[in-house]
């Protein structure tokens, strides 16, 4: 079930993402510092919750009527292999901050968890709080399961703690908002804006070598930068 204005949301957040990132390469490559606390700090997280509450929300709406196993699924092999591929460029052109556990990875694993819970709007809930309110925190070994390390530098990082409480707590909530499955707002959405919430997956994992390419040729890095 697709709901305009979540995916009109979704939009704003993948502009908003492509911002961030460039942001962040530039910080990366030492085009300009980016501090704890500064806008673009907050920029990159309040992305990062506008699409992971999305995705609790549709998550929701997904078996509203009833748990739907085949989409599920799909769906999950789709993740774990662009997770995958994004690990593997990212390892291959940073290797000093390539995604271990970025949002591909943590949406992969919340598919699988959740999907029990997804018509059970309180034992969401309740794990929803437990995962925020638990720290789950390990050595470097266990970052690729999504438990936070202090000092963990990726380009896309998504521990378990918080974003996946985030999930879980989106999806109850959207069990109250959304309990009819019908928009809130009674807008008819531009129909090339909605185009970009519905794709954001194949624009998340080609936006990056997009961003970079255009800072090589613009000749702001090089090829040896990387």
């Amino acid at each position: 079930m697709r709901i305009d204005e979540l995916d009109s949301l979704r939009a704003t957040a993948l502009v908003m993402m492509l911002i961030s990132n460039f942001v962040s390469d530039l910080n990366y490559f030492g085009l300009m510092v980016v501090v704890k606390g500064d806008q673009w700090w907050w920029l990159a997280r309040i992305t990062a919750f506008l699409f992971v509450s999305i995705s609790g929300i549709s998550y929701f709406l997904a078996h509203q009527k009833e748990y739907d196993f085949s989409k599920t699924f799909n769906r999950t092999k789709r993740l774990i292999f662009w997770a995958f591929m994004i690990t593997l460029i990212t390892y291959i052109f940073a290797p000093s901050a390539y995604v271990r556990f970025g949002v591909l990875h943590l949406l992969a694993l919340a598919s699988i968890i959740a999907f029990p819970l997804a018509r059970k709007p309180l034992y969401a809930l309740g794990m929803g709080l437990i995962l925020l309110i638990i720290p789950l925190s390990s050595n470097s070994n266990f970052v690729w399961f999504g438990l936070q390390e202090t000092g963990t530098f990726a380009v896309d990082y998504f521990p378990l703690n918080p974003w996946l409480g985030i999930f879980f707590i989106s999806l109850a909530i959207s069990s109250k908002i959304y309990s009819a499955g019908k928009p809130l707002l009674n807008i008819k959405w531009p129909v090339r804006w909605l185009w970009f919430g519905r794709n954001t997956l194949i624009i998340y994992v080609v936006h990056q070598p997009i961003l970079i390419g255009s800072l090589i040729l613009t000749g702001q890095i090089s090829l040896e930068d990387l």
